[in-house]
C-alpha cells in the first residue's frame, strides 16, 4: 500500500496502475489502515485544529477544479471534516468514495510539497508506523 500511495501522490501512473492491481492479492485489510492514517496525517498538516469550515470548502472547491468532475467533492469535504473532529455522517459512504476522496487529498498534499519525493515518504512511513504502532500488519511491499 505505501508504494501504491507514492507513486499515486507523485503522479507515477504506471506504476500506481500495476500495484493497484496487485490489491486483490493483500491477504488482510489492514494495508488500507496505511491510507487512512496517511490521510489522516494530510489533513493535519493541511488545516490547523480549529479552521474555519470555509477554509475546507474552498481548498475542496479548488480540488475539484484542478481534478475534475469524477473528484467526489461533497465526500471529500464530508471526510476532511470528520477528521478534523466535527460530527459528520460519513457511514454511508461506500469505500470506494472514501478511497477516491483519500486519495484526492492526498495527491493534493503531495502538490503542496512540489511532489516532494523525500516529504511524500516520509508521510507515507509515518501512516505505516502508525499502523503498526495500532496493531496492524500492513504489507510492506
Amino acid at each position: 500500500m505505501g508504494q501504491f500511495l507514492m507513486t499515486s501522490m507523485l503522479r507515477q501512473k504506471s506504476e500506481s496502475d500495476i500495484l493497484a492491481s496487485r490489491f486483490d492479492d493483500f491477504d488482510s485489510l489492514a494495508s488500507a489502515y496505511v491510507m487512512i492514517y496517511a490521510f489522516e496525517l494530510a489533513v493535519g498538516h493541511l488545516f490547523e485544529p480549529e479552521v474555519d469550515i470555509e477554509e475546507v470548502s474552498i481548498f475542496v472547491s479548488d480540488m475539484r477544479r484542478g481534478f475534475g468532475s469524477e473528484f467526489p467533492s461533497l465526500e471529500t469535504e464530508a471526510l476532511i471534516r470528520h477528521v478534523l473532529g466535527e460530527d459528520v455522517e460519513i457511514s454511508d459512504l461506500s469505500v470506494r468514495i472514501k478511497t477516491k476522496a483519500m486519495i484526492f487529498t492526498l495527491m493534493a498534499w503531495a502538490d503542496f510539497q512540489q511532489r516532494d519525493e523525500a516529504k511524500v515518504a516520509h508521510l507515507v512511513c509515518d501512516a505505516e508506523q502508525r499502523a503498526i504502532t495500532r496493531g496492524h500488519q500492513p504489507e510492506l511491499v
